[in-house]
């Protein structure tokens, strides 16, 4: 914490411990040059500290102020004033110094306690000019806009682009990252997605939400151009993850976020829900995203983007006034394909999932067992499919038909029978109920 310079005992206890070695040679040549023993050593062990180590042989030749420290076989070990001072030094060295430069830091505390005030707001002050610093040069650097706001409830992003994998595309490959427009506003809230997996539904609907971020901060936008309207919240249900120490599995999961997102999410909100319903049964997890779809159209009205594999939900936009289908595009070459990474208005017609499990390196014979799988069970949705009305609203309970006990109690008019009447009519039930 404190620097060499500062405090001339802190650099004297340092270059103790930094010279320890080049003093113990430089002694071992005066000693060596006074003593005129040729194989004298200076040497340190953590038993006995420092010495001087004498051969038997050339004991005759010890000057009178070697003191001896310890009677080898062959070897004689002393110590000498001066060694003695510096072992007292060297050995306590690192402890003095961290001590003393303990000390010097309090000392430094003590002093600064009257300012602290003053400079917790300079910390503060660099600490905005810092960020601030940052979101300008980087909305210069990769050609950032200003965004604008508006009174009334909307995003409309022009050209929009995710800043982060736009930075990667062009570090890796020299790729440019495609933008898209987004428009959402009272008239169109909700965005049904569809399109191939590796087709670029993610990114957009985090690119919309980085977008809206950046711009409540008071950052520039990665977009040609942005308007927002009243903003109050982020909420996305993206990715899969588990929480098994809990027992929350990654549906389970899944299901309590979508849940904390329908109870908080409001008409002022950005939802973002990504695949939703993947983790149980087709016609599950079908329901389950068709009934959260038609919760945040009908009932919160939140700015939706809700991008899905299941292709029926495609519907929803037909009995759903403020909501629109759109996909991102993609092109087949062969048994190939090619992704435009565009949004484009309509549904997707298929996701490709085939295709993307190629690319990503699947054994062909897997390949071909799927394509194969996939045609007969296509053929058999064909021949058998039933239209299923997923956007109705649940049908009342239908009223059953009265059973024999209960449409004798309903024609008794207990205010009209005599005692003997009442006493027949006991009867009577009494053996409606008997089997």
């Amino acid at each position: 914490m404190i620097a060499t310079g500062h405090d001339g005992d802190l650099d004297e206890l340092r270059a103790i411990q930094d010279n320890c070695d080049g003093f113990l040679l430089e002694l071992e040549t005066r000693e060596r040059a006074r003593s005129g023993i040729a194989n004298l050593r200076v040497q340190y062990n953590k038993v006995h500290g420092f010495y001087i180590e004498v051969t038997q042989g050339q004991l005759d030749k010890v000057p009178e102020d070697y003191r001896r420290r310890q009677t080898l076989k062959n070897a004689e070990r002393f110590i000498t004033p001066e060694l003695k001072a510096f072992e007292d030094k060297a050995l306590s060295a690192q402890e003095r110094a961290l001590a003393r430069e303990k000390w010097l830091y309090e000392q430094l505390l003590d002093a600064l306690q009257e300012h602290i005030p003053c400079l917790t707001r300079l910390a503060r002050a660099l600490a905005s000019l810092d960020a601030l610093c940052a979101l300008a040069e980087r909305s210069l650097t990769l050609d950032w806009c200003r965004p604008q706001f508006m009174k009334e409830p909307g995003i409309e992003i022009t050209q929009g682009r995710h800043p982060v994998v736009e930075a990667r595309l062009a570090e890796t490959t020299g790729g440019q990252f495609i933008p898209n427009d987004t428009r959402l506003g009272p008239k169109q809230r909700m965005q049904i997605i569809t399109g191939p997996n590796m087709g670029g539904k993610s990114t957009y609907m985090r690119q919309v939400a980085i977008i809206s971020l950046l711009a409540a901060m008071g950052s520039y936008v990665p977009a040609q151009a942005c308007r927002l309207g009243p903003m109050d919240a982020i909420h996305t249900r993206i990715g899969a993850a588990d929480d098994l120490a809990n027992a929350q599995s990654t549906f389970m999961l899944e299901m309590t976020e979508a849940a904390q997102i329908l109870h908080g999410a409001s008409a002022q909100s950005l939802v973002l829900m990504d695949e939703i319903g993947r983790g149980t049964s087709t016609f599950d997890g079908l329901a389950l995203a068709s009934g959260i779809a038609a919760h945040l159209h009908d009932k919160t009205q939140a700015f939706t983007l809700f991008a899905t594999h299941y292709f029926e939900l495609t519907e929803f936009p037909a009995k759903h006034h403020c909501a629109v289908n759109v996909h991102v595009g993609a092109t087949e070459s062969g048994t190939d394909i090619v992704f435009l990474h565009e949004i484009q208005p309509g549904p997707a017609s298929r996701s490709y999932g085939i295709q993307v499990a190629k690319l990503a390196g699947m054994p062909t014979g897997v390949v071909n067992h799927a394509r194969h799988a996939l045609s007969a069970l296509e053929r058999h949705q064909e021949e058998s499919r039933e239209q299923v009305d997923l956007f109705a609203p649940p049908p009342a309970a239908e009223a059953s038909a009265p059973t024999r006990l209960e449409a004798a109690m309903a024609a008794l008019d207990p205010d009209a029978l005599t005692p003997r009447d009442a006493l027949d009519a006991l009867y009577t039930l009494k053996k409606l109920i008997q089997p």
